[in-house]
Parts: C-alpha cells; structure tokens; sequence
C-alpha cells in the first residue's frame, strides 16, 4: 500500500473536524428523512431529504485532497468487509496509513452519491466520527495541535 501521509493535509482534515461536534451529537441518530408531501407516492418514487450539515459535510469532504476514487481496491487488499472491520482499520490507522482512512472516508463519502443510505449509515454508525477523529489525532501528534472551530 502507498504511503499517504496525513499531515500533508493537515488543511483538509482541520476542515473537517469541524464537523466532530455534530458528528458526535448525531452518532445513533437518523439524519435522513423520506419526503412523501403531497401525494409524491401517487406520481413519483418518494426520495430521502438529508440534514443540511450533513450535506455540507459531504459537500466539504468531496472538495478536499483525500478522496480517493480507487478506495475498492483498497478494501479488497486489507479484506475489509463489515464495519467491524473498518472501524479495526480506522483504530490501527497510523501516519503512513492514511490511506486507509482516505479510502473508508471515499466509500461513504463517494459512495453516498449513488447510493444515499451510505450517508446515514456513516452518521449513525459512527463511521465519519471515528474517521475524522483518528485523521485529527494523526495530525495533531505530529504537526501540532489546531484549533476546531464548531461549524454551524
């Protein structure tokens, strides 16, 4: 596996701890509802209606330098198949296996866009809190500690 090293985006990773508030409250929690207003059922396929942090999370997420298009390959070389296993990954992550994280971060992130219950599952499972969180440790025991300003 390549070598990704975290504090090269230290930037991409402040952005996104500042989302760890939210991300924490909303752990457990549905963050998706399913609009079904007047009368969708009848003339359409009803569709989910996400919180508005959540897409700007997801939103913030896409922009930065640590989405990775390859994550499946990624999954498949350390045989990750169940949370249980990317929440082992996440916890053994270290400095010169950032990709790892990049690569769950870019299931649920890039895979979310097609196929929107990987949002709410990231969300309430825990899985972007304990990515963000690990990526924020990482940095910070290497670069120093930064400021995590509650996005609103």
């Amino acid at each position: 596996m390549r070598e990704f090293k975290l504090i090269d985006y230290r930037a991409d990773v402040e952005k996104l701890s500042a989302y760890l508030p939210w991300l924490e409250s909303k752990s457990g929690e549905n963050v998706s509802n399913t609009y079904t207003g007047n009368g969708i059922a009848e003339t359409s396929v009803p569709f989910p209606v996400y919180e508005s942090t959540l897409m700007s999370f997801v939103k913030e997420a896409e922009k930065t330098g640590l989405m990775d298009t390859n994550y499946p390959y990624v999954y498949a070389e350390l045989f990750i198949k169940t949370h249980e296993d990317e929440f082992k990954a996440i916890e053994r992550a270290d400095i010169k296996s950032g990709a790892i994280l990049c690569a769950i971060l870019s299931k649920y992130v890039l895979g979310g866009m097609t196929k929107g219950t990987l949002w709410t599952i990231a969300v309430r499972e825990g899985i972007f809190l304990a990515i963000v969180k690990r990526m924020k440790e990482i940095v910070e025991h290497w670069d120093g500690p930064f400021e995590v300003y509650e996005n609103k």
